[in-house]
């Protein structure tokens, strides 16, 4: 047996259920507030998740980029023009932005770790700002209860909450 029903979960943060079970000799009352804000703080964790994700790789290929730059990887080869390929269109907005030191082949690319620097900033601004969009208290909390006739004139009643 329903007493409250369930209202739209896009008018409330919060939704509270409580259901009834009677049979002879045994009554449960279990009552769930469902905190619909928290389940999409959820979600919003998961695109987090993502994002930094993301980071992580662009952060690594663009280390890699600089790294074989700093000790003259040969071009030509496979693995070092595959990671020049990828990290390219992500160094194009800082070309020229800095002059970059070079000798005997080595070359000091300032301009891959300014890269670096501000992409971690960009995806930082991101996800601060998600999460202020995200952030709602609440929690979800469930109270059972349960109401046992033993014996005649004798009742055992338990009452049980949990908090997620």
């Amino acid at each position: 047996m329903l007493v409250n029903p369930p209202t739209s979960e896009v008018a409330v943060d919060r939704r509270e259920e409580t259901v009834v079970t009677q049979q002879p000799g045994y009554a449960a009352t279990e009552q769930v507030t469902r905190d619909v804000a928290a389940e999409r703080r959820q979600g919003f964790a998961q695109v987090v998740q993502i994002i930094w994700g993301i980071l992580a790789l662009l952060e690594i290929l663009l280390g890699l980029r600089f790294m074989l730059k700093l000790i003259a990887a040969n071009p030509d080869s496979g693995f070092a023009a595959f990671i020049y390929g990828i990290t390219s269109p992500f160094l194009a907005p800082f070309a020229l932005l800095v002059g970059t030191p070079a000798s005997g082949g080595m070359v000091l690319e300032v301009t891959t770790l300014i890269a670096m620097g501000v992409y971690a900033l960009v995806f930082w601004g991101i996800v601060y700002v998600i999460q202020i969009v995200s952030n709602r208290p609440g929690s979800r909390s469930v109270t059972r209860s349960v109401r046992e006739q033993t014996g005649p004139g004798t009742e055992r009643t338990t009452r049980t909450t949990q908090r997620d």
